[in-house]
């Protein structure tokens, strides 16, 4: 990689706060491991190194790469928000081509999804890190297509539609950061403690905001073999029996701290006739990201923001009516909707 990308990252100004905070969270992991006095060699002799640097050429500071947990960086501003590093594990494993290097940072799977960070340096500066008006892009601008991603337990291919590329931030003109979610509820097997995911990234898209600009496009190899550690703690099913009437039932709950998928079957019409909103215990009405079909489109299931800490929820699902627009047959326009359910539901069975 090029020397260049660091000649042009502001180092801030409480750097040595951030490093005292860096050594004192290692301390604590190495604490926690019952290893007291046992920081890596290696590790210790980085950050010596660090606050060398910083404390004799504040100048060489700046050539210091981007360090950081990622999950910490962008965790309160993705679009699921959630205390994701409190449960992740470090990767750091990194392959380049052409100029970018892609390094994969931390993982997290609850059994219900598989949580991938990412850190995607160039080379040369991205060509589109803002809006156009010095505003920073702050999500998705990203696409990253993968030649392939496995489970070492299955055949089948993980699902990591919903979110369109990686959703993060850049740190500069030369770096992103961002997570991955990958869906595992539709594997049929049983899914282990502990398995191996591997993939393979073949292009890294950069797309422009403004329809006169160009996506930025690079193809490459970057490919990762990883061990991934199961929580499956994280993870409330609960299975329903009750909650139906003539028009749906709500099967089940799926809950983890970061998000919760209701499956629903219907028994008048198909999925796509209704309209689901969820609120927590105070009201506040959850974000929902997708709802996909059953295969028989007969029922559905909707991926939605984690509850947290709710005792439980409401579950309204309405049949939305329409009427065609004289103005222009074939449109249809909302006049109102009839209420099929409206349930408050228990989660802490």
């Amino acid at each position: 990689m090029s020397n260049k990308r660091y000649d042009n990252i502001n180092i801030p100004l409480d750097i040595d706060e951030a490093i005292e905070k860096g050594v004192s969270k290692a301390l604590k992991e190495n604490n926690k491991n019952h290893k007291r006095n046992n920081l890596p060699k290696i590790a210790a002799a980085s950050l010596v190194g660090i606050l060398t640097l910083g404390a004799l050429n504040p100048a060489l500071a700046s050539k210091i790469p981007f360090v950081g947990n990622v999950f910490e960086a962008i965790e309160k501003n993705i679009y699921f928000p959630g205390n994701y590093s409190q449960y992740s594990t470090a990767i750091n494993e990194t392959a380049y081509s052409n100029g970018i290097g892609v390094t994969l940072s931390e993982v997290v799977c609850d059994g219900q999804s598989l949580y991938i960070t990412y850190v995607v340096e160039n080379e040369k500066p991205f060509k589109h890190t803002s809006w156009g008006n010095g505003k920073k892009l702050d999500m998705d601008q990203l696409i990253i297509e993968e030649a392939y991603n496995k489970v070492s337990f299955s055949d089948d291919e993980l699902d990591s539609t919903g979110f369109a590329g990686l959703e993060g931030k850049f740190i500069d003109e030369y770096t992103f950061v961002g997570v991955q979610k990958y869906k595992m509820n539709e594997i049929k097997e049983e899914i282990p403690d502990e398995f191996t995911f591997k993939t393979k990234l073949k292009v890294i898209e950069n797309y422009a905001i403004n329809e006169d600009d160009k996506d930025d496009v690079t193809w490459g190899t970057w490919a990762f073999n990883i061990p991934v550690k199961v929580n499956k703690e994280l993870r409330n099913i609960i299975n329903l029996e009750n909650v139906e009437n003539d028009f749906v039932k709500v099967n089940s709950i799926s809950i983890t701290p970061f998000d919760m998928i209701i499956k629903n079957s219907y028994k008048k019409g198909t999925w796509d006739e209704y309209r689901m909103t969820v609120f927590d215990d105070k009201g506040k009405k959850l974000e929902q990201s997708e709802s996909t079909a059953d295969n028989d489109n007969k029922g559905d299931k909707t991926y939605l923001q984690s509850p947290k800490d709710s005792k439980n929820i409401r579950v309204v699902i309405e049949k939305p009516k329409y009427k065609e627009l004289k103005s222009q047959p074939g449109t249809y326009e909302e006049i109102g909707s009839d209420v099929v359910l409206d349930e408050v539901i228990n989660l802490k069975k």
